[in-house]
């Protein structure tokens, strides 16, 4: 049979035939409705059932009707955990165009992340009103569509361009030095869109340090909820200050573009506490440090350990006893997963998997202690099989 790599952005489904999907008669044909061109790739029966070096995970040996059966290949979509990013934005006069940067960058921030299968919320603290800032020459921001509301974001004034479920602006006002505290007394305004199974994220942007050491914001932040754990903190900030940019020989960037004592050193302690990336402000470099941040959510963000079942091409249907799940871990050893009859059996097995519903499955999972495995497992390929007679675990 085919193998393909699949992990982790899909998997292979191998279709049952209607007509028998474990008869030598088909092998070597083409049937139409798998592929995009409207046919199917059907390998012949020895490589359908070909065990070779597949181990099964119970110790279990294969049948020789297993070995001989015929598989169809139809695509299915893997997807990732959800991720939510919390990111505040310095409002101070000195930060125009860093402002307009990341207004550049989010719609493309986020586009990246979604398009890797991630259900991503996005909070952004920041002034996005002119009465919100109160002050002269402060800068506010507001994002564009498709993150931001339509019409939102306006010369003659922004309103507001929250976009649930997927975009929360809190208009709030982020000083120079104190970034972190805008992110801990805001919660009450977007503590609603964190969720428990999401990995998290702060980025905090800004051309200065700030007031509060790392170890105070790391304490406050875990303090605000139990969902937050586990959190990686990232930030854009300057990697030196004016003056030592100013003393270099030729000058740094950051002698344009940094605060006096704006070296971000708290931000970048925050950073390396939780295994965060950061990027240098003065290098105005915004889009490959936006890119290494949607790497970060999406890396961080856990494979689903569940699997859509897609229709069956024309001419095919589905037989719940003719699935399978074979495991290629990272050193190309190959493994069997047997079926077990739903999550509660998992506990008496090593691993297993099972379907959502017995008499009309829409979705395959694996119980808990199959996903850990999996997930341990870097550049590991799966494929879910229709077609050969179920092994169940034992």
């Amino acid at each position: 049979m085919k193998r393909f790599l699949i992990w982790p952005l899909g998997l292979f489904l191998v279709c049952a035939l209607s007509f028998g999907a474990c008869s030598d008669d088909t092998a070597g044909n083409d049937v139409d409705g798998g592929g995009d061109d409207g046919s199917s790739n059907v390998s012949d029966g020895g490589d359908a059932g070909e065990t070779g070096d597949v181990q099964r995970t119970d110790g279990g040996s294969f049948s020789d009707d297993f070995n001989e059966c015929v598989s169809v290949a139809e695509t299915a979509t893997n997807t990732r955990g959800p991720a939510d990013v919390i990111i505040a934005v310095d409002n101070t006069p000195s930060m125009y165009n860093e402002i307009e940067e990341v207004r550049a960058n989010l719609n493309r921030f986020s586009d990246m992340v979604v398009a890797e299968g991630l259900d991503l919320h996005i909070v952004l603290i920041g002034c996005f009103s002119d009465d919100c800032l109160n002050s002269t020459n402060w800068h506010t921001i507001c994002i564009d569509p498709p993150l931001g509301t339509e019409g939102a974001c306006d010369e003659a004034g922004n309103t507001d361009d929250s976009n649930p479920p997927n975009f929360l602006h809190v208009n709030s006002k982020v000083e120079s030095t104190w970034g972190l505290l805008s992110i801990i007394d805001t919660f009450d305004q977007w503590q609603g869109m964190l969720r428990l199974d999401a990995a998290k994220h702060v980025i905090m942007i800004s051309d200065d340090n700030d007031s509060w050491s790392a170890e105070q914001f790391n304490t406050d932040f875990l303090a605000l909820d139990s969902r937050l754990a586990g959190y990686q903190f990232h930030g854009i900030f300057s990697y030196m200050d004016k003056d030592a940019g100013c003393a270099m020989v030729p000058e740094d960037p950051c002698c344009t573009y940094s605060a006096p004592d704006g070296e971000g050193v708290i931000y970048r302690e925050l950073a390396e506490m939780t295994g965060g990336l950061t990027g240098d402000m003065c290098l105005q470099d915004f889009d490959s440090v936006f890119d290494q941040f949607a790497t970060a959510v999406v890396d961080s963000a856990r494979l689903k350990c569940e699997w859509v079942i897609p229709e069956p091409p024309d001419n095919m249907t589905l037989e719940v006893d003719l699935v399978n799940l074979e495991f290629t871990d990272d050193t190309g050893d190959r493994f069997q997963i047997g079926r077990v009859e739903s999550v509660d059996a998992c506990l008496g097995v090593e691993h297993g998997w099972y379907f959502d519903d017995l008499l009309d499955p829409t979705m395959i999972y694996v119980c808990p202690q199959t996903c850990d495995w999996l997930q341990g497992k870097v550049g590991a390929q799966i494929d879910v099989q229709f077609g050969c007679e179920t092994i169940w675990e034992t």
